[in-house]
């Protein structure tokens, strides 16, 4: 026999995490950096909101990413569009990504005037904000070393 506390505390669902609603959507965690903090997502016209502590920026290959506190777009089924708070370098111009969306295995990104593609297998780890993948942990001990480039 299972106890009244126990089958209420069942019947209560769990909120998801910003990146359980975007594999719900079909997107690979790896959209957003690490740290995402909330979300809002409004059932009835689809706007989606990823809350982060602050901006975030980092490299990844030859790309600069820059992430606001506040990322918003309208999310469906492989598809984020009208999409605010994220910027990327491309040579010397900083370019909104306007539009992400997912075809198959692919996931697309779109600056308007011109979109690239990259296989969703580069999304299913979540950059570092600061390092992105080439984070180095720090020494145990507490020495820190800098290295000059």
């Amino acid at each position: 026999m299972v106890s009244l506390t126990a089958s209420c505390a069942l019947s209560q669902p769990q909120k998801l995490s910003t990146y359980d609603v975007l594999m719900e959507y079909r997107f690979p965690v790896g959209l957003l950096p690490k740290g995402a903090i909330g979300y809002s997502l409004n059932k009835d016209n689809s706007e989606f909101t990823a809350y982060f502590q602050g901006a975030c920026s980092f490299d990844i290959e030859s790309y600069t990413l820059k992430y606001k506190s506040t990322i918003t777009g309208v999310i469906s089924k492989g598809r984020l569009y009208n999409l605010k708070g994220v910027t990327v370098k491309i040579l010397l111009l900083w370019l909104n990504i306007v539009e992400v969306s997912r075809q198959g295995n692919d996931i697309y990104f779109s600056v308007g005037i011109a979109s690239a593609d990259f296989g969703v297998e580069n999304f299913l780890e979540s950059p570092q904000c600061g390092c992105g993948f080439d984070c180095k942990t720090l020494p145990l001990n507490g020495d820190v070393s800098v290295s000059s480039i």
